[in-house]
């Protein structure tokens, strides 16, 4: 039975990885969310029924392998997930960890940005957590990220950069893309 069960976890994280793939390196969306997310869900019961975790798991990693000749940039906080919880005291336990701030989920690039002597030094992607990738150059043609701020410490954001589907439509015209 135990055997079964393994078999089946290592299809699971199989066909997850591929999702995943698709989605973060190629930009293209094989499921829903909700297809993804009841896939993830039984992988995570598979893991705490068989006390088997497997390193290519999903569940042990957060965003993707950076793949792009972009340069790569080690964060030097791991820009971790709080899931997908769906419990009160997990989101009470993350919290307790440190100064959070919570806000509607928006489905977008988790981006740092790193500011000293109140100016934009680095832009990177969250990549896998660890590992991002240097955006700099495209973060100064975003309207909403500052190149200077009043601030003059070093000062480390994180957040979701987002880009409003009439936006989306108008770079796309820009560029000659169909949407």
């Amino acid at each position: 039975m135990k055997e079964d069960m393994i078999i089946r976890l290592k299809e699971l994280i199989k066909q997850a990885n591929h999702y995943r793939d698709m989605y973060y390196n190629h930009n293209v969306s094989l499921v829903s969310d909700e297809v993804y997310d009841a896939l993830f869900d039984e992988i995570v019961e598979l893991e705490k029924e068989t006390g088997v975790i497997l390193k290519n798991s999903p569940t042990q990693s957060v965003g993707y392998k950076t793949v792009s000749e972009l340069p790569k940039y080690v964060h030097e906080t791991p820009l971790l997930s709080l899931d997908k919880t769906k419990l009160v005291e997990d989101l009470v336990a993350f919290m307790n960890k440190g100064t959070t701030y919570l806000g509607l989920k928006l489905d977008g690039l988790t981006t740092e940005l790193i500011y000293e002597n109140g100016e934009l030094v680095m832009a990177s992607t969250r990549g896998d957590g660890i590992e991002g990738e240097v955006v700099t150059h495209n973060a100064y043609h975003i309207d909403g990220i500052p190149h200077k701020i009043g601030y003059t410490e070093r000062l480390r954001v994180v957040g979701e950069s987002i880009m409003r589907l009439d936006d989306f439509e108008k770079y796309c015209e820009q560029v000659g893309e169909v949407t």
